[in-house]
């Protein structure tokens, strides 16, 4: 009976290996048929507007804490604006043309500015506070501020001083969309404010990590990773590059005048061209197409008409005298970008886009989804 049982046991463990062998191979054939995007671009490129483009097409609705953590997000971002936009009024000189009301109001900014720099210190300072727990402190305490400097933030942002320094905003590296932030400040400082997709959208968060979500879209499963663009992000990157089956890589056309927050001599488009060279040319991507988002179109027509791009020293080649021409020159930049030059015409799909602009995302998207359909078959036939 004993030799009985320990053949029994036996069989047992047989049928439950196969089972496991089987639910393994289901598993990766799941695996296998899946499309694997990965998201790159130098830090607010607005690849991150992109991913949650998706999330918003394509994913389930965001929850109350996601929309509560998007309003303190919302709020920071204001505050964010105010304190480059104040620095710049006083570095440009320009305090000299704010009027008597102008000047309590930007008095009451700046002296709350320098209370929370003064406490920034302090707590960068206690060894015994994690970062990341002095970067939720202060984000929740810049949305405080935003609610209760909302009256002085408004009389700053309608006046001719505002207006003025508005025009040398790339100077101190502002994100253009926040200032649909301050058109809205009353709905934003209301204690029941909920931020509306158009708000998520347009929201600034450094990405610190690297983020996925996985949609079904039209019955195939994708799964879209979202990495900081930031230069300490991007050793994150590396281990997301095997079996990719696309890159969209998002390049912001309007910061042909900007530099990098992180490296203040470096300009922004010549980084980013820099970083989709090492992209376009890495062994990991010899077979994936890769999709070049051009994006901020808007506000880079809108910056054609005020500062030319052949007055920035890494672009006083360009020649041309038209927003086409200028498309077609930074169009060409990126191609430059292969070591190959057959690889332009094999693997790169450009597109201009706006990330805030939902329906032109979805109109690209549509011809992405058949781009990377076809290129996967081509990939397939080649073995």
């Amino acid at each position: 009976m004993g030799a009985c049982s320990s053949s029994n046991e036996d069989l047992e463990k047989v049928k439950r290996n196969k089972e496991i062998e089987n639910e393994m191979m289901k598993s990766q054939l799941i695996e296998d048929k899946k499309i694997k995007i990965l998201l790159l671009g130098a830090g607010e490129s607005g690849k991150s507007t992109v991913f949650k483009q998706f999330r918003l097409m394509y994913g389930a609705p965001r929850s109350s804490d996601d929309l509560k953590m998007y309003a303190q997000v919302v709020r920071h971002n204001v505050k964010i604006l105010v304190k480059k936009m104040i620095a710049l009024v006083e570095r440009s000189e320009l305090k000299s043309t704010f009027d008597a009301v102008e000047i309590v109001a930007s008095k009451k900014i700046l002296e709350s500015l320098k209370s929370r720099s003064i406490q920034q210190q302090k707590d960068r300072a206690d060894a015994s506070i994690h970062p990341s727990q002095i970067a939720a402190k202060h984000m929740f305490m810049d949305a405080e501020e935003c609610v209760s400097l909302k009256e002085e933030i408004k009389i700053f942002y309608n006046s001719k001083t505002w207006t003025v320094a508005w025009l040398k905003r790339s100077e101190v590296n502002i994100v253009d969309g926040h200032e649909m932030f301050l058109q809205n400040l009353d709905i934003i400082s209301a204690p029941d404010y909920i931020p509306t997709n158009e708000h998520i959208l347009n929201a600034r968060l450094r990405t610190t990590s690297v983020l996925k979500e996985e949609y079904i879209i039209d019955g195939v499963t994708f799964e879209v990773y979202d990495a900081g663009g930031q230069r300490s992000e991007r050793k994150k990157w590396m281990q997301n590059f095997a079996d990719v089956d696309a890159v969209i890589y998002v390049a912001a056309l309007s910061e042909y005048d900007q530099m990098l927050a992180e490296a203040t001599k470096v300009n922004r488009m010549k980084e980013a061209l820099n970083l989709f060279g090492s992209i376009a040319n890495h062994h990991a991507f010899n077979n994936s197409p890769i999709l070049l988002f051009l994006n901020k179109k808007d506000l880079f027509l809108q910056k054609l008409l005020i500062v030319s791009i052949q007055d920035q020293k890494d672009f006083a080649d360009y020649s041309g005298s038209s927003s086409d021409d200028a498309l077609v020159y930074f169009i060409q930049k990126f191609r430059e970008c292969f070591i190959n030059a057959d690889d332009p015409d094999k693997r790169l799909f450009v597109h201009t886009t706006v990330a805030t602009d939902t329906k032109n995302i979805e109109f690209v998207w549509d011809s992405c989804k058949s781009i990377i359909g076809e290129q996967n078959l081509i990939s397939s036939n080649m073995f």
